[in-house]
Parts: structure tokens; sequence; C-alpha cells
């Protein structure tokens, strides 16, 4: 199995699974794969178990997929009351979310409620294909895995990859950027694709490492909100300036 598996898998074993993961990157297969595996896991599921949860007709197991251009609030909905049904045998449910990106606005907010106030035994799964997609509200509350993508074997641009190693040794990134201004004025949005990346794979390498993951996700979350910014054509040297105190912090 994946990175992500094992680390589920680790959690499991010591008691620490949340009611709550985002599944990003990655293909779906892998993801969905994952998800099922994880069922198993918590349902110690016996072979003919195995067999109805790849099957999708476990009762305990439910997968909610786009209807049609989009997941709807009835969906959500028609989630939320079978997480409100008496469970088969009084074992964990699981619900997993496919394509999480295409929930419609009035289905995030139907989903938040159940997030903030999580059953008892309860599992939802979010599988999408990248962290940014989704809302913050929805990010925050969940813990996310990354998957690695097919593209990952892509090189970090050496323009940045100095840059990035010289920010993971401590100094200090506002004089970074100063040092730089040049290379920033020009190519912000590819520094912080390649930053993103680097990042990403740190994660991959590091699941198992819980501090240090908790560091390197904190930095990607801001690493995205960057992004989100500059498409929304907030003032570079501003948003340089609050990624600087995101990662200082």
């Amino acid at each position: 199995m994946n990175a992500a598996f094992e680390f589920l898998q680790k959690s499991y074993a010591e008691g620490r699974l949340v009611h709550a993961y985002l599944f990003f990157g990655g293909n779906l297969r892998e993801k969905v794969e994952t998800a099922k595996g994880f069922a198993k896991l918590v349902l110690n599921a016996d072979e003919t178990t195995s067999r109805l949860i790849d099957a999708d007709e476990h009762a305990n197991v439910i997968t909610i997929r786009p209807d049609g251009n989009n997941i709807k609030k009835e969906q959500i909905v028609f989630l939320k009351g079978e997480i409100a049904k008496k469970s088969v045998e009084d074992r964990a449910k699981i619900y997993i979310i496919e394509d999480a990106e295409k929930m419609s606005i009035s289905a995030t907010n139907s989903l938040l409620k159940f997030l903030e106030e999580p059953a008892p035994d309860v599992y939802i799964i979010l599988i999408t294909p990248a962290r940014e997609v989704l809302l913050p509200t929805i990010l925050s509350r969940c813990v996310g895995l990354g998957f690695k993508s097919e593209n990952d074997t892509t090189a970090i641009d050496p323009d940045f990859l100095t840059i990035i190693q010289q920010i993971e040794l401590g100094n200090p990134f506002h004089m970074l950027v100063a040092e730089n201004s040049e290379l920033f004025k020009e190519r912000t949005p590819d520094f912080l694709t390649a930053l993103s990346r680097f990042y990403r794979r740190e994660i991959d390498r590091i699941l198992n490492t819980p501090p240090q993951l908790q560091r390197c996700t904190k930095r990607l979350r801001a690493i995205e909100a960057a992004q989100r910014n500059l498409r929304y054509n907030m003032n570079v040297q501003l948003c340089l300036d609050q990624l600087a105190l995101e990662f200082n912090s």
C-alpha cells in the first residue's frame, strides 16, 4: 500500500483516527482504493465484507459521486440521513465523497455542519485532485493526505531551488525575497508553484513523522492561500509579505 494508507494504519493502531480525511493529488483510482482499504481496516473486514466493500454493496460504506456536473445538497442530506441511522452490527460507518470539489455551495454548507459536530464512529473521506479547490472552512476540518501525482518527477525550477533550500535552513524569508527582488517581481507565480511542489514532496516523504508533517502541511496551506490571493489580483509584495509571516510564525 501507499504512504497515505500506512499513515492511516498507524493512526488506527494508536487510536488516533479522526472523523474526516481529505485525499488529494495522485489519481482517482488510487485514492478510491485507499479509501476502501481504510473502510476494510476500521470494519475489521473478512473476505466477504471486503468483497461487498469493493463492489459498493456494504451498508456501512457509502460513496457519494457527482450527480451530473456537481454534488447536490440533496445528496449530502441523504448522507446525513444515513449517518443518523443505526449502523449494521453497531460497526463504524464510512462515507466517501468523490470529486468533492464539485459540491454545490448548499451541499458544502450542509456538510460543514457534520464536520463541526461529528457523530461517533463515523468517518468521511473527501477525494479531490488538489487541496486548493476546496474552501478553507472544509480544509481546516480535515486531515489532508497527499498522493503522488504523475508529474511529481518534474524537476523543481532551479532558479528557485536554492532559495527554497535556504528557507529550509532557516534564512529569513523576507530577506531572501529582497535579495532576489527582480526574480520575484517577474516570476512570483512560478516561485509559488516550485514551493508547493517542494512541500508536497516533503509531505509524501515524512507522512509518518507527525511534527514535521504538521509543519509542512501548515506551510503548504499558506502557499495555497498565496496562490489564491494572486489569482484575485492581490499586490505581489503584499502576498509575499503575508506568506513570510506564515512561514515565520
